[in-house]
């Protein structure tokens, strides 16, 4: 079901949660400032008009906050009759909360409960930069909530509360900050263990069929270096499938906070040596589209085989806010992962730039550019028109599930020009 709006309508700034660890200012933090964003617009479903109406604020009280996407479709051709198909599945009314959070992710304590993004357990090893609402039409309640007491803790998360579908938790402890020790640098090893589970994936794509997939690593991390200017890590871990492979990884980060304004940047590098029947970071970005097509035959046909993990965040000047990653495995083709960050919301004068784009399947520059259904992509440009309204401009492109319920899957592409409104306060 394919949507083009045009009209006055909403400006929804998405926030992004990643961290390679304390000690790095995440360029991609939920907002501390609360913002109202709204409008009134048109939407044509399936060649029907529709006049909407949206609300969208994010409120931010303290270390707490609460976002909202909150819309209204009224049938142009039925007596302005109110459209409730968005809202008749899954969580219904409340899948107009976006989120509602206490603190950020990393803070010794942390919670959020809503649309989950760029979710990461431990190293990442499992999972990586996951989100429960890649299909923009079907978008869940989940929850995260992290805890860290100082000798130990636990990070935890869940992709629809109240169900059965994934979720996972990685506690960990730091041994040597029960007892005094000769060398303090000892306190800061981490022991961690991660266990993930989803009970409801789809067995077979081509019947009404699941069963559950789940998962457990053991690992641990050293900050060796914890200077102003550079900080550095070196960690391990060993990761298996229940009923199917096993793999393991090494790996290393580099940050550097700040250099004089100019940048703030944090790198990591990761060699994988991947047993048969594993796949690296399954539970990651495009992982709900996975669930729902033919997994088990992925893990079956994986190969032996070492890889590569390289990952770069940052920004320049405090104006260009960037994270991009690349993994691959080595001697298999199609195997590549592509996962990129953009943000320039004042580097041009009035003009706000944002793009996030995600593709599996890569196997030369060629397949990177190319959008299929393997591919989850939104790029926004924003023209100030004055204090309170901007003209905006969003493209995306995901993925959907036809609507006679074949359990086929298509990607869908959208295109939003519209006039909206802002105020911060």
């Amino acid at each position: 079901m394919e949507r083009i709006r045009l009209g006055i309508g909403l400006l929804w700034l998405v926030s992004l949660s990643f961290c390679f660890g304390q000690g790095f200012q995440d360029p991609f933090q939920f907002p501390e400032q609360s913002t109202m964003a709204g409008g009134l617009g048109m939407t044509w479903i399936d060649g029907q008009p529709h006049t909407t109406f949206t609300l969208a604020p994010d409120f931010a009280f303290g270390k707490f906050g609460m976002g909202i996407y909150l819309q209204f479709l009224l049938d142009n051709n039925n007596q302005w009759k109110l459209r409730e198909d968005e809202y008749d599945d899954g969580p219904k009314i409340l899948r107009a909360i976006r989120y509602i959070r206490y603190g950020q992710k990393y803070d010794p304590y942390y919670m959020r409960v809503g649309m989950i993004e760029r979710a990461t357990l431990a190293s990442g090893y499992l999972v990586w930069n996951y989100s429960n609402s890649s299909s923009y039409d079907q978008r869940k309640i989940g929850l995260e909530a992290d805890l860290d007491f100082g000798r130990f803790g636990f990070e935890s998360l869940w992709s629809s509360v109240g169900t059965s579908n994934l979720r996972g938790a990685n506690l960990y402890v730091r041994p040597f900050r029960f007892f005094e020790t000769a060398v303090p640098l000892l306190q800061r090893i981490k022991i961690n263990t991660t266990f993930v589970r989803d009970s409801k994936v789809n067995a077979d794509p081509t019947r009404d069929s699941t069963t559950s997939l789940s998962a457990y690593s053991i690992g641990a991390d050293f900050r060796w270096l914890d200077a102003k200017l550079l900080k550095s890590s070196l960690y391990a871990d060993y990761a298996k499938f229940n009923d199917f492979g096993s793999g393991k990884v090494v790996g290393v980060n580099l940050i550097f906070p700040e250099f004089v304004g100019l940048f703030g940047l944090a790198a990591r590098y990761e060699r994988r040596f991947n047993g048969a029947q594993f796949i690296p970071n399954l539970f990651g970005p495009l992982y709900e589209l996975d669930r729902n097509l033919n997994i088990f035959a992925k893990l079956r046909a994986a190969e032996k085989t070492e890889g590569y993990f390289g990952e770069l965040t940052g920004h320049v000047i405090k104006r260009i806010l960037l994270t991009g990653s690349y993994q691959r495995l080595n001697g298999i083709e199609q195997s590549g992962i592509l996962h990129l960050e953009a943000s320039a919301p004042n580097l041009v004068p009035k003009f706000e730039l944002r793009g996030y784009y995600d593709k599996a399947g890569i196997g030369s520059f060629k397949d990177a550019r190319t959008l299929d259904i393997n591919s989850v992509l939104t790029a926004e440009i924003s023209y100030q028109l004055n204090r309170f309204l901007l003209f905006t401009t969003i493209y995306r492109w995901y993925w959907v599930e036809d609507p006679e319920g074949s359990g086929i899957y298509k990607p869908l592409e959208r295109v939003e020009p519209r006039i909206s409104f802002r105020y911060n306060f």
